[in-house]
């Protein structure tokens, strides 16, 4: 079987005060990395938007560029994107995460990469950079998604877990777009026509009317998954891989 290198670019949204949170990326095979990066180049170039692009500065004065953005994902379809979205409200620290909030975001990190690979091909995991309590959070995150995956793989599948800067890397800047559609969507927030119209857009290239949904678990191409905890564990997934 012919093996697959992928990079996958996650991030995070709605991770203070707000009902959902949610963690997720794009799935890259490396061989598509190049033109995606030159497509994204491109519309930074049509549309003189130099600055990062991001959920939060989504506005109608820049509505067209941030469709063409997300479109520049559309247009490959050999790129997938995988989300976890988590009711705050059902989460239980106190009891299942040692009273420690970074403690369980990271679970969750790990239920999204480890559920969304497959022993057989390679993988490099970039995240957003963030400042964390403990230092070896991502390294952590790799050793157990490695772990989890040990009777299958010939080799360890997570190959590299790195820290990148978000407004250096339009890969991110992608992920941050479509993620925070999610949460906006998810969350029930209505106080930008340019986010709706966003969504709506988002939502028309998918052939969806609403992007609050949980997808089937073998989705590849645009994957949500609303976590639900079992009975004996709040990291425990119900969901099969997809």
């Amino acid at each position: 079987m012919e093996q697959t290198r992928y990079s996958l670019y996650c991030d995070e949204s709605n991770i203070h005060n707000a009902r959902y949170m949610l963690i997720g990326g794009l799935w890259i095979p490396q061989q598509c990395e190049n033109e995606l990066r030159e497509s994204l180049s491109t519309v930074r170039q049509d549309f003189n938007m130099t600055a990062e692009f991001k959920w939060t500065k989504v506005s109608q004065s820049k509505l067209a560029g941030y469709y063409e953005w997300v479109d520049c994902f559309f247009r490959n379809k050999n790129i997938g994107f995988r989300s976890i979205v988590i009711d705050t409200n059902l989460l239980d620290y106190r009891t299942f995460h040692k009273n420690d909030q970074e403690l369980g975001f990271y679970k969750f990190y790990y239920q999204l990469v480890s559920r969304n690979i497959k022993p057989e091909n390679l993988y490099w995991l970039y995240t957003d950079e963030r400042t964390n309590r403990k230092k070896n959070r991502l390294e952590v995150l790799k050793i157990v998604t490695n772990h989890y995956w040990m009777k299958q793989a010939s080799v360890a599948p997570l190959r590299g877990v790195e820290p990148r800067r978000s407004h250096e890397e339009d890969f991110l800047q992608l992920t941050d777009v479509l993620l925070g559609a999610l949460g906006y969507s998810w969350n029930d927030s209505k106080e930008s026509p340019a986010k709706l119209a966003l969504i709506a857009h988002i939502q028309k290239r998918l052939g969806w009317y609403t992007l609050k949904q949980s997808t089937s678990p073998s989705s590849t191409r645009f994957n949500i998954w609303q976590w639900r905890p079992s009975a004996q564990s709040q990291v425990k997934s119900k969901r099969p891989r997809s």
